[in-house]
C-alpha cells in the first residue's frame, strides 16, 4: 500500500506566483494610500506657500525696526516749518514705507499735500487729490486758488468750494479734503495723513 502521508499534498502551501488574499487586499490599500500622499503632497506645499504670507506677521528688516523717531506715532515727517513761505501754498509727496505679506519697501511716495503756513506759523494742509473724480489739483499763477485740470473744480485757499464768477457749477461734491491731525516737533511739520473716496459729499477716508 503507497504511503498516503507522501501522496497528500500541503493545503498550507501558496501556489506559485499567488499571494494569499487577506495579504493582496493590504499591499493594494497601501499603494492606494501611498499614492494618494505623493500626489497632494507639493498641492499641499505649494497652497502652504500661498497662504503663508496672509497668515504671517509682515517681517520688518531689523535694521529698520530698531530706528527711533522723535515725532508722534502713525505721524509722518512732510517738512521744516523754516522751508515754508508765508501764506502760499507749497506741494510736497508724502513719503512711508510699504509692508505687505510678502515685501517691505522703505520709503516709498503714497499721496501729496499742500501746505500753507500763516504768519504765527499755524499751518494748513490738504491732499492735493480732487473730491471730484480723483485728479491732482494744482496752483493758480498768482497761488490765490486750488484748480483742478480735469473738470475745472476750483478751491479757495481755505479749501472751500470756490464760485465761479461766470456762474459756471463747481463739479466738486465737497470742499478741498483738510489733513486735520497736524504736529509740530521741534520745528518739523508732521501729519496723520489719508487719502479720502472721490465723488461722495461726506468726506471718507479710505482704509
Amino acid at each position: 500500500m503507497a504511503d498516503s502521508t507522501a501522496t497528500t499534498s500541503d493545503s498550507s502551501a501558496p501556489t506559485d506566483g499567488v499571494h494569499p488574499t487577506g495579504t493582496g487586499r493590504r499591499a493594494a490599500i497601501w499603494s492606494v494610500v501611498v499614492g494618494i500622499v505623493v500626489g497632494l503632497f507639493p498641492k499641499v506645499t505649494g497652497l502652504l506657500a500661498f497662504l503663508s504670507p496672509i497668515v504671517r506677521s509682515p517681517k520688518v528688516p531689523d535694521f529698520y525696526a530698531d530706528k527711533e523717531t522723535d515725532g508722534p506715532t502713525d505721524y509722518l515727517r512732510i517738512c521744516s516749518l523754516a522751508a515754508l513761505e508765508i501764506d502760499k501754498p507749497q506741494r510736497f509727496a508724502v513719503i512711508s514705507d510699504q509692508i505687505d505679506g510678502w515685501n517691505f519697501t522703505p520709503n516709498q511716495p503714497i499721496g501729496s499735500v499742500y501746505i500753507q503756513k500763516s504768519a504765527d506759523d499755524t499751518v494748513q494742509v490738504f491732499n492735493t487729490t480732487c473730491p471730484h473724480a480723483g485728479c491732482s489739483v494744482s496752483i493758480n499763477s498768482d497761488s490765490s486758488a486750488y484748480l483742478c485740470p480735469c473738470h475745472n473744480s476750483a478751491f479757495n485757499l481755505d479749501g472751500t468750494k470756490l464760485i465761479s464768477q461766470s456762474g459756471r457749477p463747481n463739479p466738486s461734491p465737497r470742499n478741498l479734503d483738510s489733513i486735520d491731525q497736524i504736529e509740530i516737533v521741534e520745528g518739523d511739520v508732521w501729519i496723520h495723513f489719508q487719502n479720502f473716496y472721490p465723488g461722495r459729499h461726506e468726506k471718507k477716508a479710505k482704509v
